[in-house]
């Protein structure tokens, strides 16, 4: 026996699967609504420095941020979107899709990391060239 349909409604959040595995799958939806971040897959597979951050952020932020996980894992993969992110959120403190972009590109490409080694120049060490007054006290 086959059932009548009696209605059919649109969905409200687009066609893309909503049971999926992969984290990929559920940005396009978080980037209409951060607020469902705090119960999302995308949340549970970050690293949890980069997770804490977004925590923190407003939705407007945190909406920018997903942004560019989206575009940056679409163009790069998830692992070097959110290995990108990890990086550019350690070294400045945020998240700028720049930063994001150009380290995911980078790594996908297989371009290793640059590691300075510690014996670069202490930028302070000019500061005193600019600061330091003569007998006088002129500058």
């Amino acid at each position: 026996m086959e059932g009548t349909c009696l209605a059919a409604h649109s969905r409200a959040y687009g066609q893309a699967s909503t049971s999926s595995e992969d984290p990929s799958m559920q940005l396009a939806m978080l980037c209409n609504r951060p607020n469902a971040w705090r119960n999302s897959l995308v949340r549970q597979m970050l690293p949890d420095p980069l997770r804490e951050w977004l925590d923190l952020q407003d939705e407007t932020a945190r909406r920018g941020a997903l942004q560019t996980l989206k575009r940056v894992d679409r163009e790069s993969g998830w692992a070097d979107a959110v290995e990108a992110m990890l990086t550019a959120l350690e070294s400045t403190g945020g998240v700028g899709r720049a930063d994001v972009t150009l380290l995911a590109a980078r790594l996908a490409e297989g371009v290793e990391r640059v590691e300075y080694e510690d014996d670069r120049p202490d930028p302070g060490e000019y500061d005193i060239a600019f600061t330091t007054t003569d007998a006088e006290g002129a500058q």
